[in-house]
This record gives structure tokens, sequence and C-alpha cells, in this order.
């Protein structure tokens, strides 16, 4: 049976996102186990006192049901730099098993993480969607492997706007930004788009 995971950011014992997280964990389920009851996700989060104060990532792993829940107080490992690596993989679903991303990630050589070319035309990384800077707006790939809780707030709000992009087009951007669950939309993160490796 295949498991899937939520990694959800909970702020000062504030759980974030939440309605995102609510809606794709019952979309995957009913997906793949053809439920019809929702489960309330964030009704199932008892956040442990030693939790609720700072920055901290809960993990869920799940089928059917909630099989295990984790908390550990998050602080983002640094990445400056990106490999452009070209495949072909299929990952809609936030799976627990992330062996296609992880033999991905390998391939970064010399940078920090690797940007996924997806059948021709730009999508994430192993563990973020990304954004990509130019005139004043933001854009993201129109055709991600994983579309993110956050990039799905983003594009809500109109903060982000789609658009197809292939490794040829990147330089005409000016900075990115790698943004997940974990990691919201923040300016001073954005880095170079020079950082991109092809």
């Amino acid at each position: 049976m295949s498991q899937f995971i939520e990694s959800i950011r909970i702020l000062n014992g504030t759980i974030e996102l939440s309605d995102y997280h609510n809606d794709r964990f019952n979309a995957t389920r009913k997906s793949f186990f053809c439920v019809d009851e929702d489960i309330d996700l964030v009704q199932c989060i008892a956040i442990p006192k030693a939790f609720r104060k700072g920055l901290v990532k809960c993990r869920v792993l799940y089928d059917l049901a909630i099989l295990d829940m984790q908390f550990v107080h998050y602080q983002a490992a640094p990445i400056r730099t990106l490999q452009l690596v070209d495949a072909s993989v299929n990952y809609a679903y936030k799976f627990a098993n992330r062996e296609q991303l992880n033999a991905l990630k390998a391939k970064a050589n010399s940078a920090d993480e690797v940007l996924i070319v997806n059948n021709g035309k730009v999508s994430d990384t192993s563990f973020s969607n990304i954004l990509f800077y130019k005139n004043g707006h933001w854009f993201t790939p129109d055709s991600p492997l994983l579309a993110g809780v956050q990039r799905e707030f983003l594009l809500n709000r109109g903060q982000i706007e789609e658009l197809r992009i292939s490794p040829q087009e990147l330089s005409q951007f000016e900075s990115f930004m790698l943004i997940n669950a974990m990691l919201p939309f923040d300016e001073s993160r954005a880095l170079p788009i020079q950082n991109i490796l092809s």
C-alpha cells in the first residue's frame, strides 16, 4: 500500500496553511483508497508542549489512515546553487517513497540542490517548488512535479503567475526563490539567476 507525507509548518503553536494541507491529504486518500469520508487532519494534530514555541515541522505519514506524526524544531538547510538535471519524473502526489527524487538529487555535483527539467520543461527542485522573478513579477513553472500547498496559496492570492519555462529561457529572469510548506514567500531569500548551473 502506498504511503504519503504531509509536511506542515507550525509557528508558535499555530498550524499554517491548514486548509491546503487538509485538502491535499483528503484528495490523496480519495484518489488512492476510494474513501468518501474526509478526516480533519488539523483536528488530529496535538502539538506537544515542547513544540508550541518557535518554528516546527510536523511530518504526518499516512495511507488510508494516519500512521505516524513527528515534530521537530526546524531550520532550513542553506541552499544557494542549483544544478539543472534532465529527467522524466511523475510525482504528482507527495509519496513517502522518494527514491526517484533522491537519485536525481545525487546528480547535483558541486551545487547544493538540483533543478529538475522534466520532459524539457523546468519544474521543481527535489524538495520544493520554485519561483522566478523578472520585470517586477514572480512566476512559477506551469508544470510542477508536485503542486505544493505554498505554491497553491500564492497562486490563489495572485502573488505569483504560472508560466511555461524552458531551460533556455532561464537567463531572462533576474532571480529565483525556493518555496514549500516550510519555506514561505520571502523576497529576502531570493538568489541571483546565475546561481543556476547548466
